[in-house]
């Protein structure tokens, strides 16, 4: 599992949500992301949208052009308001900030399930 968040609150928060179920790997910037993505090749990505060097629809264009990281399943982690959201690509969910453990651990099994394939 990959985390990316630019606040550091937040992605201890996600850490500790998800770090007793699968290992994880995290990242500050987008830059960061999509370079740790293509090496670790993560089950999914918990994603925030507004960060500095590289926001997260631009970490998505880019991984999603990578055969490697074109399947990987995305989960956008978010403050903005649904009407501010860009199109979503497939194999995608949204959390709005601030979420619980609950919600995060749920929305990982979604993606990775849909992932699977039936």
């Amino acid at each position: 599992m990959l985390i990316v968040d630019d606040n550091v609150d937040h992605l201890a928060f996600l850490r500790a949500a998800v770090g007793a179920r699968y290992r994880v790997a995290a990242a500050m910037n987008g830059f960061e992301a999509y370079e740790l993505a293509c090496r670790v090749h993560p089950d999914a990505i918990l994603l925030d949208l507004v960060m500095p060097v590289l926001d997260g629809y631009s970490v998505v264009r880019k991984l999603r052009r990578n055969p490697a990281t074109s399947k990987t399943p995305i989960i956008f982690v978010t403050g903005l308001d649904a009407d501010a959201l860009e199109p979503l690509p497939p194999m995608s969910a949204v959390l709005r900030k601030p979420c619980h453990q609950g919600e995060i651990l749920e929305a990982i099994r979604k993606v990775l399930s849909a992932a699977a394939g039936p």
